[in-house]
């Protein structure tokens, strides 16, 4: 599980892994479990996020 700190307007981004052919099936990218998300904690304006995701899924955080 990936712990991700985000505050208001802040993004994660969950995508494709770079090595995973656009054209796959979702069935196929989901086949190992399904996408989680968590509020671990919430602080203030802050949250934590804990993600959970089949491996051929990018968990990020985008930056502005």
């Amino acid at each position: 599980m990936l712990i991700i700190t985000r505050k208001p307007g802040q993004v994660v981004r969950i995508e494709l892994a770079p090595d995973i052919d656009p054209a796959t099936p979702i069935g196929e990218i989901l086949a190992e479990g399904p996408i989680e998300v968590i509020v671990a904690q919430v602080r203030g304006s802050y949250v934590r996020l804990g993600v959970s995701a089949p491996l051929t899924l990018a968990i990020r955080r985008a930056e502005t």
